[in-house]
């Protein structure tokens, strides 16, 4: 049977302010039924070649769970017509959820051209020729740029929907107009933010307001709690009144994180229970995650499952100033745990997940070399290094060590002068004696901010440092339809350990070869 590729558009329609879905197809084109959802719509076959790109979580096994996209472009058919007869096409109102009959010009495709529509997105699955609707299989979903026309064809760039993502987090800026919106320094200075638990952050000084000298720690929002302070390392207790009784106290107006003293510390920071988010303190790798992604429209649905189900709390204080982007942030926190990773799904929703490990879920496919449904495993190159002797977990972040004052509490000092707290694993003698010089410690710099939740993450850096996966790459003619990052396949092959099969864990794939199959990126 023929495999049919159904290309969906989603456009904004300029005059009416609505999306519209444009229904295309690889040929022959597709044609829903009376039984199907939606019924009886003509995918018309207007699609040359699908987009050849490809996803993958970028650093399995290392402390960056960025997912990242190569791009090429989606190419549709827009020859002119040598038919005469008016055609039309069937367009969906997503807003209303009418469908449209719209007139085609000669060249199918130039409403895309006129300057009425702008392509949002593409969403393609596939099908066999003659198959109910319902058993399409969604292959992918990504962001769609400017088309580019040529004499027959439009080609639609593709790019990943995480680019959406490289925006920075935090937007509002101080006016420096004085008071609580900061000096005239300060102006169109990006606000500070805490996210999570923030163990020792700077506070953005705001000068003298109303008699005393006022701090911001929130950005003008509300924040959970500012338990704890310090200046030179010297500890600074907080008050429960509106004001401090003298310079050994602070007290914090959560509404608003401002924070006040009766003098300037030269060196002031607190402990942070950062930014709630509708009223509800966020701290866990996954739900931060998603408050912020939601809070910011760059994703409706979050799926944290595969992260918060082994809850850990990280932090990171946006100082003053400080763009660091969502797309960066969210890989940080990520790559605190091993294996952490988060990418956009087929069904265009963000996954904040750990990549599981081979043998940790039911295989979804097999594959065999022998029986032709894969050209068989290729040893991917450039990993090489010897195991690691030793791995040291770095957490509770002090973005500023410096000097403490000689009458704080060596505790106070300790903390204050050291840029992290090190949680190591024990040295691994095997490893040591077998590789000698070779072997290293290695140093993981993580968003975590508990020593607690460091030594439980531990043993699985540990394990996955000292002994780290092999990677292949797997060819499949069949496309390989529905298999995404984090899906479990079979291999048979004729390389050690795979003669009677074994399962491996796909963390990349290309979207659709120019053969028509796709690659498999897979780690054992």
């Amino acid at each position: 049977m023929t495999t049919v590729r159904l290309v969906d558009l989603t456009l904004f329609h300029r005059p009416s302010g609505h999306r519209h879905r444009l229904p295309l197809a690889s040929f022959p084109g597709y044609q829903s039924g009376p039984a199907d959802d939606p019924p009886n719509v003509t995918w018309l076959p207007l699609v040359t070649a699908g987009a050849d790109a490809a996803v993958s979580i970028g650093s399995l096994g290392a402390a960056d769970g960025q997912a990242e996209l190569r791009i090429g472009d989606l190419v549709l058919r827009n020859e002119a017509s040598r038919n005469p007869a008016q055609r039309f096409a069937s367009l969906q109102d997503l807003d209303t959820g009418q469908w449209l009959r719209v007139a085609l010009d000669d060249r199918p495709l130039d409403l895309l051209l006129a300057g009425d529509y702008v392509i949002q997105s593409v969403a393609e699955r596939e099908i066999e020729d003659g198959a109910p609707l319902a058993d399409a299989v969604t292959i992918w979903t990504a962001r769609a740029g400017q088309p580019k026309p040529k004499r027959s064809e439009i080609a639609l760039p593709i790019y990943d929907a995480r680019l959406d993502f490289d925006t920075p987090i935090q937007t509002e800026r101080y006016q420096g107009t004085g008071g609580y919106e900061g000096p005239a320094e300060l102006k169109d200075t990006l606000k500070e933010l805490p996210l999570g638990h923030c163990p020792m952050a700077r506070p953005t000084y705001l000068g003298i307001v109303e008699g005393y000298h006022r701090w911001s720690v929130g950005g003008g929002r509300p924040v959970q709690d500012v338990p704890r302070g310090w200046s030179s390392g010297v500890a600074v207790a907080r008050q429960a009144a509106s004001v401090p009784s003298d310079n050994a106290h602070f007290t914090a107006d959560l509404a608003t994180g401002i924070l006040t003293t009766t003098v300037r510390y030269a060196d002031f920071r607190v402990e942070v229970l950062g930014r709630t988010f509708n009223g509800t303190y966020r701290r866990y790798v996954g739900e931060l995650i998603a408050a912020l992604a939601t809070g910011a429209g760059l994703a409706s649905t979050v799926d944290v499952a595969g992260m918060d189900a082994s809850p850990r709390t990280v932090g990171l204080f946006l100082a003053a100033g400080d763009g660091t982007t969502h797309a960066a942030a969210y890989a940080r926190f990520v790559g605190s745990v091993p294996r952490g990773g988060w990418y956009i799904g087929t069904a265009g929703q963000l996954v904040v997940t750990r990549v599981p490990h081979p043998n940790a879920a039911a295989s979804i496919r097999a594959y065999s070399s022998a029986a032709g449904t894969t050209a068989g495993l290729q040893y991917v190159e450039g990993r090489h290094n010897p195991p690691a002797k030793q791995v040291v977990l770095r957490c509770a972040h002090n973005p500023s060590p410096s000097t403490a004052a000689t009458d704080a509490t060596a505790a106070d000092a300790t903390r204050w002068t050291q840029e992290w707290l090190e949680v190591p694993s024990t040295v691994d003698a095997a490893i040591a004696v077998a590789w000698g010089n070779a072997a290293k410690v290695a140093t993981i710099e993580t968003a975590l901010t508990f020593s607690a939740d460091a030594a439980a993450e531990l043993p699985a850096w540990v394990a996955e440092l000292s002994a780290p996966p092999t990677l292949y790459e797997l060819p499949v003619p069949d496309g390989a339809p529905g298999v995404w990052i984090g899906d479990t396949v079979t291999v048979e092959d004729d390389i050690a350990g795979f003669a009677a099969g074994a399962p491996v864990v796909v963390y990349g794939r290309t979207i659709a070869d120019r053969s028509g199959g796709a690659t498999l990126s897979v780690a054992r």
